[in-house]
């Protein structure tokens, strides 16, 4: 099943859909999730209409990109070796492919990495328009369902749309050079682990960077976890990130330098991550901008104690934790009858809020990964806000989260559709009060058709 594709939340009704402003548009009390920006529509890549997906165009999952004949050829596209199809030594053209690391001996020109990848993972196909301007390039896989590992790491990203597709029990894994760059780029995958993969960065460019990206296919309704010891990050830009079955992970919407968690990407834009399915050990970080995470948070099926998440508006450590200007909103897909109290104990469908002391609490296993330290509890800001502690019990008991920490979001939504509710977080005071008059964020579902 599509990460956030169809079921809902036990006592939550189905969501209604979008359109408007950009993802993270509402989290001031704005007008939900739509709009320009990362908010954008149906993909060029997965088709057919989905909830809250407006309408993409050839060159953009969110219709984002409508390049102008004058913006054409790209730089950046083509490899700056093998970009024209010139002769080898044998007098046999040489394959037209997108930047990457395609000769083992470089002085030689043997195409050694290419033949590899070429072998093992598969082709690409160039995306053309009606004036066959390229724009783009497609994974042609070697099979329906590719294991993107060990030769993917020759393949650098191009400035235009890259479509990733690995099918939809298509394999990410084992190593962390893997890169996007610019471009609205459509990451598509059901299983991965030992990952650190950036589908844009500043450091490569940032233009046109709205991402795309599905992370788990199936379902597990034993408890288990597809999406492992992986961090993905986002990068520059408006980007949606659509999540099933993950453990010890990491969703980095925003930060800077490559992901550091000290520094905010100075080009990212409102992004949206939406959790679905088992959800145990992983951080968010959602960068600059307005930003939007949500969590079904009835969909675990628990098998561990605690649950154990984070939650950063900005980055995770140093400056950059309070150091985005936006406006954050997490939403917990809940029964909107579910009650808040601000002292534990956490009784049956309640979530308690409480603020903590601005002490820092640091979390020692992340401190030698600069793209992975966070704090567990932030020191305060220079005007007084902390990092906020949240816990969630399901009204049957099945799910009971523990104590998991909020950092530099501005808004908590319990519930989605009819009867949600939206609170103002003050963390200097520690508290919450209930905004009647901000309007509830509706996520969005992605066409079924990027699993099948």
């Amino acid at each position: 099943m599509l990460a956030g594709c169809s079921d809902q939340a036990d006592g939550s009704p189905g969501s209604s859909g979008t359109g408007g402003s950009a993802a993270g548009g509402s989290a001031a009390g704005g007008s939900g999730a739509g709009g320009s920006g990362a908010a954008g529509g149906a993909s060029s890549g997965g088709g057919g209409a989905a909830q809250g997906w407006p309408p993409g165009n050839e060159y953009s999952w969110d219709g984002s990109w409508s390049p102008a004949d004058g913006d054409f050829p790209l730089a950046g596209l083509l490899d700056d070796e093998y970009f024209d199809g010139h002769s080898d030594g044998q007098g046999n053209p040489t394959p037209v492919l997108p930047p990457g690391e395609w000769d083992w001996d470089d002085g030689n020109d043997d195409l050694a990495n290419w033949h590899n990848f070429e072998a093992n993972i598969g082709s690409f196909a160039s995306l053309a328009d009606g004036q066959q301007h390229h724009y783009g390039w497609r994974l042609v896989g070697v099979a329906s369902d590719v294991d993107f590992s060990g030769a993917a790491a020759y393949f650098e990203g191009s400035s235009g749309t890259d479509r990733i597709d690995l099918g939809p029990a298509g394999e990410l894994h084992s190593y962390g050079a893997g890169q996007l760059a610019d471009g609205p780029d459509e990451l598509v995958f059901d299983r991965s682990w030992s990952l650190d993969f950036r589908t844009g960065s500043s450091l490569v460019g940032s233009a046109r960077d709205n991402d795309l990206v599905i992370a788990g296919c199936g379902s597990h309704p034993d408890g288990s976890f597809d999406i492992e010891t992986t961090t993905i990050h986002t990068g520059p830009g408006n980007d949606w990130v659509f999540v099933r079955d993950l453990s010890r992970a990491g969703i980095d919407l925003g930060n800077g330098d490559g992901g550091l968690t000290s520094v905010i990407d100075p080009n990212d834009g409102d992004d949206l991550v939406v959790l679905r399915g088992n959800a145990h050990d992983f951080r968010v970080m959602g960068g600059g901008g307005d930003d939007v995470a949500v969590w079904y948070v009835d969909d675990h099926v628990q098998t561990q104690q605690w649950l154990g998440p984070n939650f950063f508006g900005g980055g995770g450590w140093g400056n950059a934790v309070w150091g985005d200007d936006g406006a954050d909103r997490l939403v917990l897909v809940v029964p909107s009858t579910t009650t808040i109290v601000t002292q534990p104990p956490t009784p049956t469908g309640a979530v308690l809020v409480m603020g903590t002391d601005g002490q820092l609490v640091d979390d020692p296993p992340t401190a030698g990964d600069p793209y992975a330290h966070y704090c567990v509890e932030c020191e305060a800001s220079t005007t007084g806000r902390k990092t906020m502690i949240i816990e969630y019990r399901s009204a049957d008991d099945s799910v009971f989260t523990g104590y998991f920490f909020v950092t530099a979001f501005e808004q908590l939504q319990l519930g989605v559709g009819a009867g949600a509710r939206v609170y103002d977080i003050d963390d200097v005071a520690g508290s919450v009060a209930e905004n009647d008059q901000a309007t509830a964020f509706e996520p969005p579902v992605p066409p079924a058709s990027y699993c099948d």
